[in-house]
């Protein structure tokens, strides 16, 4: 006879759990407000805490290596978000490498027409070289990785006839990606020109 299943439930947060929580997260919506809005380089803590309604101190509390570290958590949870699109697209059943790739190309441009954290995800500064190296790439190299292998996996059954390498043509795709996601992000370019553009351009490898 299988065990009952358990009826217990989790433990409720304390009040005081509960209001650590909000602080954080509003220290982390205000970052990412001003980061969006003044990059990263002329972004102070000062200005991040006045946003959130809060003082230096506090900030400090939650983020003690200040808005390094609330840049990397916020472009973290931002790779994270776009590494489940990728497993979700790659786990779906059939479909084309064109297809999949056009997948990542909407779960990236749909970052785009969030505009705060499309902004924020394309900010372009040399003060960031430092701030992102723990976190820079991570998505960008698992999708390439993914796109690597459906253009190999292609090309072996016939399907492909690019005799490019495949990693260099992920490279390539990816690099493309990230400009468009720019582009859209800074209303330069209409997100279904780019989808339309990146699909011809698949297409034609």
């Amino acid at each position: 006879m299988p065990p009952a299943a358990s009826t217990a439930s989790a433990p409720k947060l304390t009040l005081r759990e509960r209001n650590k929580l909000r602080t954080r997260k509003e220290l982390l919506d205000a970052a990412l407000e001003v980061f969006a809005e003044a990059g990263y380089g002329s972004a102070t803590v000062e200005a991040i805490a006045a946003k959130a309604g809060a003082s230096k101190v506090t900030l400090y509390t939650y983020f003690p290596q200040g808005r390094e570290q609330l840049f990397q958590e916020i472009y973290e949870d931002i790779n994270n978000q776009l590494l489940e699109e990728a497993t979700e697209v790659y786990q779906a059943e059939g479909g084309t490498y064109v297809e999949r790739i056009m997948g990542l190309t909407r779960a990236l441009l749909d970052v785009a027409r969030s505009p705060l954290i499309g902004r924020f995800y394309s900010i372009e500064d040399p003060a960031l070289d430092i701030a992102l190296d723990p976190v820079r790439g991570h998505a960008s190299r698992v999708w390439t990785d993914l796109i690597a292998a459906d253009l190999a996996a292609a090309r072996s059954q016939g399907v492909l006839a690019a005799s490019a390498n495949p990693n260099a043509l992920a490279v390539l795709l990816v690099g493309a990606m990230r400009s468009a996601l720019s582009d859209v992000s800074q209303e330069r370019t209409d997100s279904q020109d780019i989808l339309e553009a990146f699909e011809v351009l698949i297409r034609a490898i």
